[in-house]
């Protein structure tokens, strides 16, 4: 039947369009088993000339996809009606919707009618379920926040007698700068934190260094957690090192550790402890982006006129790649950067090594001398 709603087969397709592609456009296939990856094209053949779209611009999957030599088609109606006037000359927009109408079990009055009241009930659940998605997304940011201003309530100074544990540690790791002004109000200890393992299982309780993490304006975001044992030592747990759950509607991309306020120069490393050390052997406060992901979609604040990076050194490359990263984004604001690699052989059987690892090793002599004091 001709001049079915397309209105009706179009909401009908949705969420269907790689099925439906693939049964009513010979060779289209293997591009709608790997979504986003080259294949290749239906019409002109080749190896990798054709792909499928993961999303169009609104963020829906439309049946979107096309290639560079026959172009790119906006939804699965257009493809359709490339693939088949590429072989069949004429065939209009009608036809496509026909054809996929048919596919769909849309083939008169009654089908079209049945299919609209259909896709009117798959929209109410749908809007009924992000509805509650929302209202499930809200109660659990209120629950986040509520852990998170808990845990911070309840942190103490780390010149605080009960704060031995974190001193030990960072003492064990030649860091006595823990007393610096102004950390205080960033970096911190609590003497009783519950760790959880991956799958969500309490692991014990154990005392901890809790650092909070701001975003790229500078407003709290998170907590980032140190678990310990009250010699001083890492906690036997599976993770020593954990980031505490954000809001969803804040992000830690581009955010940081901010210590101590930096001069003209911000000094950035990824851990804390690897931070702390850089700043006991440069005299500079050098904040601590967290991790390798952190650093490399770290925005730095205005009112710098450049950056340093101190990056670790690692088997993997990641740190080099996250310095590199950040770089480039540094001399894209106009800033001036300068990366330091530790000037340490990473040793047989281990995965990287840090400024940390300098500070140990070589003491401050192993930092640049020429840079002491920058900033």
């Amino acid at each position: 039947m001709r001049n079915l709603n397309a209105k009706t087969v179009r909401e009908a397709a949705q969420g269907k369009w790689l099925e439906i592609l693939s049964a009513i456009v010979p060779g289209i296939g293997p591009s709608c088993k790997k979504v986003g990856k080259r294949s290749p094209c239906p019409v002109h053949g080749g190896v990798d000339g054709f792909r499928m779209l993961k999303k169009n611009g609104d963020g829906a999957f439309k049946g979107a996809g096309g290639c560079n030599t026959c172009g790119f088609k906006g939804d699965g109606f257009a493809l359709l009606m490339w693939y088949r006037q590429s072989y069949n000359g004429r065939y209009v927009f009608a036809d496509a919707v026909e054809e996929v109408g048919e596919y769909l079990n849309i083939k008169d009055r009654k089908d079209e009618r049945k299919a609209a009241h259909d896709n009117q009930q798959e929209a109410a659940q749908i809007q009924r379920l992000r509805e509650k998605q929302a209202q499930d997304q809200k109660e659990n940011d209120v629950r986040i926040r509520y852990i998170l201003k808990k845990i911070w309530s309840e942190t103490l100074a780390l010149s605080a007698v009960q704060a031995e544990p974190a001193r030990l540690y960072l003492s064990s790791r030649k860091i006595l700068n823990w007393d610096a002004p102004g950390y205080a109000a960033t970096l911190r200890f609590h003497p009783k934190l519950r760790s959880y393992n991956e799958d969500g299982v309490c692991e014990g309780e154990f005392p901890a260094i809790v650092a909070l993490i701001r975003d790229a304006a500078g407003v709290p975001v998170t907590l980032h957690r140190i678990f310990l044992t009250t010699k001083g030592e890492k906690a036997p747990v599976e993770s020593v090192k954990k980031m505490c759950p954000i809001p969803s509607d804040r992000s830690v991309t581009g955010g940081s550790i901010q210590l101590g306020k930096p001069g003209e120069i911000l000094h950035v490393a990824e851990g804390i402890e690897t931070a702390l050390a850089i700043s006991m052997a440069m005299g500079v406060p050098v904040w601590p982006l967290v991790n390798t992901g952190l650093m490399e979609t770290f925005v730095p604040p205005a009112g710098f006129k450049g950056i340093a990076i101190w990056e670790d050194k690692d088997v993997s490359g990641g740190g080099e790649k996250a310095a590199k990263a950040l770089q480039a984004r540094a001399w894209a604001l106009g800033l001036k950067c300068a990366r330091h690699t530790p000037p340490l052989t990473v040793p047989e059987g281990e995965k990287s090594v840090d400024w940390n690892d300098v500070l140990i090793q070589l003491g401050r002599f192993g930092f640049p001398q020429s840079k002491r004091h920058a900033a």
